[in-house]
């Protein structure tokens, strides 16, 4: 049932088992690591960026979830991700079993939050040759 859920999920979902195997990666994921002709049963754990590779492998060993934090792929510089990972551990178990990560797309939200700075500014600029033109006449 988890991995219908997660297949239908519009972020980016991967589930990175303790030994270090990619256990799912739903259609989103497998677009954001760049290798959407895999399946995602040929995924491995090195095709993880490092820096998000690391992060899913403290959650592994600690059992603590990282704070939700933005990353930026190398691969594309104007893309924009808030990344979670989460730990997954059995009532019994001391140590999480598997780890999830998800990657919210926030691309768009970032290039409006920019344009909306930017058409702020011209406001500013406007508004200020506005007040010169004025006190010059």
């Amino acid at each position: 049932m988890m991995t219908g859920v997660l297949r239908e999920l519009g972020s980016a979902c991967v589930v990175v088992s303790r030994d270090l195997k990619i256990l799912h990666a739903n259609k989103t994921a497998r677009k954001f690591l760049g290798k959407t002709g895999r399946d995602a049963a040929d995924l491995e754990f090195t095709d993880l960026p490092q820096q998000l590779a690391s992060k899913v492998y403290h959650v592994l060993r600690t059992g603590t979830a990282v704070t939700p934090f933005k990353y930026e792929p190398d691969r594309d510089k104007h893309a924009v991700y808030s990344v979670t990972i989460v730990p997954f551990q059995t009532q019994t178990a001391t140590q999480p079993a598997t780890a999830l990560l998800i990657a919210d797309d926030l691309t768009q939200t970032e290039q409006l939050r920019r344009l909306e700075v930017e058409t702020s500014n011209l406001r500013l600029i406007r508004t200020m040759a506005d007040r010169l033109a004025h006190r010059s006449r």
